[in-house]
């Protein structure tokens, strides 16, 4: 539904680059693919096991690992193991302090635990670390309208949308947002143009 559950591809271009086509290195290739969920191809289960490979290879070391855990963080948020997510995500916050990839996860993670200020708080030190970051601006409209404060949910919406004005789920959460607000014509507007970008969202 939303956009928490997109993958956050942080670090993989920095380090696919730099292999060798031997078989050890393929191996590592594949682990890789799987841990930034290279087309989002491949399940929870199989981005946890390539992270972790990534994890043990001791190929990374310090911040230039925090990539392998904060998408490690998402296998486990996408597999409902959220205590795990957060485990992770802590991690590659404590090696890369500024990475907004992870708070943005583990503020997806702290929502699904219904702790909705622990993730506006977590959404909001994403944004600070890259204000144009358009996934923790629209996820922190979705923790407010979980809140019940839907007109901050809509200003949060309308903050994305100055990003991407096709945004179909910002546009699909602000209509939504807007009828529990009463306002049922601006609602069912920005649905229809939501679906006019993606026929199938919020079906």
């Amino acid at each position: 539904m939303s956009r928490m559950e997109r993958r956050a591809l942080v670090g993989a271009a920095i380090v696919v680059s730099a292999l060798a086509l031997t078989s050890p290195a393929l191996a590592q290739q594949r682990a890789i693919d799987q841990c930034v969920n290279k087309k989002s191809g491949y399940t929870p289960e199989e981005q946890i096991r390539g992270c972790t490979d990534a994890i043990e290879s001791g190929k990374w070391s310090g911040s230039g690992l925090s990539w392998a855990y904060g998408n490690r963080c998402i296998g486990y948020k996408d597999k409902g193991e959220y205590d795990r997510a957060i485990e992770d995500c802590d991690r590659a916050i404590e090696l890369d302090p500024r990475n907004p990839f992870a708070y943005n996860s583990r503020g997806a993670a702290y929502y699904f635990k219904k702790d909705y200020d622990q993730s506006i708080a977590d959404y909001a030190q994403a944004i600070r670390f890259n204000p144009k970051f358009i996934d923790p601006i629209h996820n922190t409209g979705i923790s407010y309208a979980a809140k019940g404060d839907y007109d901050t949910a809509i200003a949060m919406y309308n903050k994305a949308l100055r990003i991407d004005a096709r945004d179909p789920t910002a546009l699909y959460n602000r209509g939504v947002a807007k009828q529990h607000l009463g306002d049922d014509a601006g609602g069912d507007a920005d649905i229809a143009a939501a679906r006019e970008i993606d026929p199938n969202i919020g079906r």
